[in-house]
């Protein structure tokens, strides 16, 4: 029964980490969109973070070779700590997902 608990735990986390991600991932991205100037860069962003294979995020990189950063409304600071914010929380997923891997695997559920 404990084991249950603990596996319907860390689901819930990774559930939160998906969410807190995608959300991270798309602010980023309006954050980018906006320093190169692009046209409707929360919906660009949302779009590029919202696919499932991440063929959006490649499009989107390509995209954005043609839109030099403009430094007066680019925010480097903000950038970088949604950067950290979003590698801290890809690696809370990988640890939950590495422990409820291990959970399923121990054969006590």
């Amino acid at each position: 029964m404990m084991m249950i608990w603990l596996l319907a735990t860390l689901l819930l986390a990774m559930v939160i980490a998906v969410f807190a991600l995608f959300y991270l991932l798309a602010r980023l991205l309006t954050v980018d969109a906006i320093a190169r100037e692009m046209a409707h860069p929360k919906l660009t962003a949302v779009l590029t973070a919202g696919t499932q294979n991440g063929i959006g995020l490649l499009a989107y990189l390509a995209l954005r070779r043609s839109h030099p950063i403009n430094p007066t409304v680019d925010q480097p600071q903000l950038r970088q700590r949604l950067k950290i914010a979003a590698v801290a929380i890809f690696a809370v997923l990988a640890v939950t997902a590495v422990c409820a891997i291990l959970v399923l695997s121990s054969g006590q559920i």
